[in-house]
């Protein structure tokens, strides 16, 4: 019995999700056929299915629902793009660029993957946040982005401390989407997956480039240039405006792109700063951009995509050139 309320319970959500979601690039056929494809990717009452979200739920009581809260914070794309903005500023310009690009383009893969697997979540009454989300599930982006993040920092800096701490949290972030019933387990492991493929290559790809053509090859440039603006172009092209999340990492992607050439070019700040000045960056930094995030916001809300685009564009370039001019500026007043 457990099992056939399962499945009927991930057929609602299903429908319902066919229903409401948007599909920036989706055409008739694809629709047509996303129900039959949900259907066979319904995993019910078996280990990898609702059971595991059930077991969890009875092992921590309610009251470890603010730990897991948080623990799943860990994974948050925000969060993970302000550690890369701290790595830019802070330690190592090449490094802060790397996991910028490798990050987002990574939250590309993960925006076309939810959209061409038509995976439902969970269903509402095992959620114990995000009741409404009517988004595909598959895969985790709060796994697939902690891993491809902590991978690709285990990798760059090749040390031991991170490789260990990386893994313990990328763990922790994959389990308490499950508890929290926002995902399958299944949905996390394809997560965890991708999230290292991607950082793997990404790192393949940062090492094969020369450093002294990184900015100077037009090949190069123009290359980057079409993976990040060539899926936001799909996306108006197919899907109409609705792509709010293509036009956001598009945007931030090509801010940050504009925003570190033009440093390199003209400000040229340093990474080489000592401990207290690499704090008083991030949080100098932090506020800069939240600050600016929050004016263009309440400005031009980002409901739909030429908004979204445009106010993540001015993230990308605050984070990459305005922040590290301030940076400059005070500090050259203080020598």
């Amino acid at each position: 019995m457990a099992n056939i309320r399962s499945d009927v319970l991930d057929l609602e959500t299903l429908k319902a999700t066919q229903a409401n979601h948007s599909y920036p690039l989706g055409s008739a056929p694809v629709q047509s056929t996303s129900l039959e494809a949900g259907r066979l990717l319904l995993v019910g009452d078996s280990p990898l299915g609702t059971r595991m979200i059930e077991n969890l739920q009875s092992i921590f009581a309610p009251e470890w629902k603010w730990i897991f809260l948080a623990i799943t914070l860990l994974g948050d794309e925000t969060l993970l793009i302000g550690l890369s903005a701290a790595i830019y500023w802070c330690f190592d310009k090449r490094r802060g660029r790397s996991v910028t690009y490798v990050l987002l383009i990574g939250a590309y893969v993960n925006f076309f993957l939810k959209i061409l697997i038509p995976w439902p979540r969970p269903p509402a009454d095992l959620r114990i946040v995000e009741k409404n989300e009517m988004s595909y599930g598959f895969p985790s982006g709060h796994a697939q982005d902690s891993a491809t993040f902590w991978a690709w920092a285990s990798l760059d800096f090749r040390k031991r401390s991170l490789a260990f701490v990386g893994t313990a949290i990328v763990a922790a972030v994959g389990i308490s989407r499950v508890y929290l019933g926002v995902h399958y387990p299944i949905q996390v492991i394809g997560g965890w997956v991708i999230g290292l493929s991607i950082a793997l290559v990404g790192t393949m790809i940062s090492r094969y480039l020369p450093r002294r053509t990184e900015y100077t090859s037009l090949a190069h440039q123009t290359l980057l240039v079409v993976m990040i603006l060539g899926p936001l172009i799909a996306t108006a092209l197919f899907g109409g405006a609705s792509g709010v999340n293509a036009g956001r990492i598009a945007g931030y992607l090509f801010g940050f792109w504009l925003g570190a050439l033009a440093e390199r070019r003209y400000v040229k700040f340093t990474t080489e700063v000592g401990r207290p000045k690499k704090i008083l960056r991030v949080v100098i930094g932090g506020a800069t951009v939240g600050l600016m995030a929050l004016g263009f916001g309440t400005a031009y809300p980002g409901a739909y995509l030429i908004p979204a685009f445009a106010n993540s564009v001015i993230q990308g370039l605050a984070v990459a050139l305005v922040v590290p001019a301030l940076f400059e500026m005070i500090e050259r007043d203080r020598v």
